[in-house]
């Protein structure tokens, strides 16, 4: 019998398809350098296997939060287009574990919206959290400025997205419910738009639906887990904590990727793969202490 309840394997097994899923969306750019397009269609793809779930969902206190629902999909549109400029700029072995800054952005928006407020402990697991930037970059004083900066703008996207869960949750939607929402309504209002947004480059090719699909299946898979450790373990600190091991995870996902021969993936030397598993697990701890300190 496992010593650790099923909520913690769970949450580290969606940890791990959601580093391979966006590890792989790289691969994206390997059929179209339209990035727009590229991070419509991925949540396209998503949206169209989240329809599979509705009839098992419901659609109970559908119409009173359409707003809120629309809201959330465009925050992780506009971050999935920011995500993919940021892999465009920076290696994924470096962006991928930086998007565990998310959870300031959520922080702040919390200390914001809802009076939340933090101790030193919180602020010296941020400082942990900066210095795992120095070692994600090799150890480097300097990297690209643009991959930061998309990064940045993808984690206040991701972050908004998060408190809207909190108010789709407080509005009664379960979290079942926001996973197949939150992908497949967006798909159903946006898809048929797509010749008007993309004139002559609205059309999808066998190998980009290939990758598409690969990339939809896994990333739902994720979060239908990550739903169900919220809804067995009630315990959102805990889960936070857990999901933040993906950044770590990714490093290793990453490497492996480049070895078994993924397009689009960088090779990482064996030195760069110590430091960079260095800052993950730095990265991670860090985390951990500013969560469990709130």
């Amino acid at each position: 019998m496992s010593l650790l309840p099923s909520y913690v394997w769970l949450t580290l097994v969606a940890s791990l398809l959601h580093a391979f899923s966006f590890a792989y969306s790289k691969q994206f750019l390997a059929h179209s350098q339209n990035r727009v397009k590229l991070a419509f269609y991925s949540q396209y793809a998503v949206g169209l296997f989240g329809m599979l779930l509705l009839p098992f969902v419901g659609l109970g206190n559908f119409i009173d939060n359409l707003g809120l629902i629309l809201t959330m999909g465009t925050f992780v549109m506009i971050g999935q287009v920011a995500y993919l400029n940021a892999l465009r700029h920076g290696d994924a072995s470096f962006v991928v574990p930086m998007l565990g800054l998310k959870m300031f952005v959520v922080a702040a928006l919390s200390a914001l919206l809802f009076g939340e407020t933090y101790g030193p402990m919180v602020y010296l697991g941020a400082v942990g959290v900066f210095i795992s930037l120095f070692f994600l970059n090799d150890g480097k004083l300097h990297g690209s400025s643009q991959a930061l900066m998309f990064v940045v703008i993808c984690c206040a996207m991701f972050g908004a997205a998060d408190v809207t869960v909190l108010a789709l949750l407080r509005n009664g939607i379960n979290g079942f419910q926001i996973a197949a929402y939150v992908f497949a309504i967006p798909t159903l209002v946006m898809m048929p738009l797509s010749p008007l947004l993309f004139k002559n480059d609205w059309q999808v090719t066998p190998a980009l639906g290939k990758t598409l699909s690969i990339y939809a299946l896994i990333h739902l898979a994720g979060v239908v887990l990550l739903m169900l450790a919220f809804v067995q373990s009630q315990q959102v600190t805990i889960i936070n904590i857990l999901q933040s091991s993906r950044g770590l995870l990714s490093i290793g996902v990453i490497y492996l990727m480049a070895r078994i021969g993924f397009s689009e993936i960088e090779t990482m030397t064996r030195g760069q793969l110590t430091i960079r598993s260095f800052g993950g697990a730095l990265m991670f701890a860090s985390l951990a202490v500013a969560v469990l300190a709130h």
